[in-house]
């Protein structure tokens, strides 16, 4: 994949409807709210917690935790995107913060934070780029990493689904990995009956 090309679909969607969810590529409002409900579940809530939302496109993660009530003392989402952020910044908590980054480039952060969230993100990267963001994800949380991704594990009613820009993971190749790095490893495939799976990492030292 050439690089910067994982961004296309993306900002083409810009291009034709502007930011805000649209641009992100969502299937819906409805499988966006329960990939963040299973996320939050995984890592126990986020509520007193330094959060990093990798990819974090029109803000709706933050917005939803402030929805929920579940108000982490530090948020920062980036997102290469600019309207996007643009977007977030103006129609998110104030607790929020938000960042123009492109996670494909190299990028460096001056913060901590306990976890590292990305939701839909990898979705149209390839395996090379998945392993370099989700490294240097890992690098950055104290506590935890939870991500979620398109498995090549779905059942039949999902197997046929056209998936446009995006890609299905290998899953048993990224649990893998997971577990070279932590033997708190957790995973959740049942909520959308196998077309969507989330990983959640805790160092072992935070346990």
């Amino acid at each position: 994949m050439n690089q910067g090309r994982h961004l296309d679909a993306y900002r083409a969607a810009v291009a034709k409807h502007g930011a805000g969810f649209s641009a992100t590529l969502w299937g819906s409002p409805e499988t966006q709210s329960l990939r963040f409900s299973v996320i939050c579940d995984m890592a126990g809530g986020f509520s007193g917690q330094r959060v990093l939302d990798l990819g974090c496109g029109d803000g709706a993660f933050a917005r939803w935790l402030d929805a929920c009530n579940d108000q982490p003392i530090a948020y920062l989402g980036l997102d290469a995107l600019e309207a996007q952020v643009h977007h977030a910044e103006s129609d998110s908590p104030p607790w929020a913060q938000f960042r123009v980054v492109d996670l494909s480039q190299e990028w460096e952060l001056d913060d901590r934070f306990d976890w590292v969230v990305l939701s839909g993100t990898l979705n149209t990267m390839d395996d090379a780029l998945v392993q370099r963001v989700l490294a240097r994800a890992w690098s950055a949380c104290d506590v935890g990493l939870v991500f979620n991704f398109l498995s090549d594990r779905p059942e039949t009613q999902w197997s046929e689904k056209e998936l446009g820009p995006a890609r299905r993971l290998e899953f048993s190749a990224w649990y893998e990995w997971a577990l070279e790095r932590s033997d708190q490893v957790a995973y959740r495939e049942e909520y959308l009956d196998g077309h969507d799976a989330t990983l959640a990492i805790r160092r072992s030292e935070s346990c």
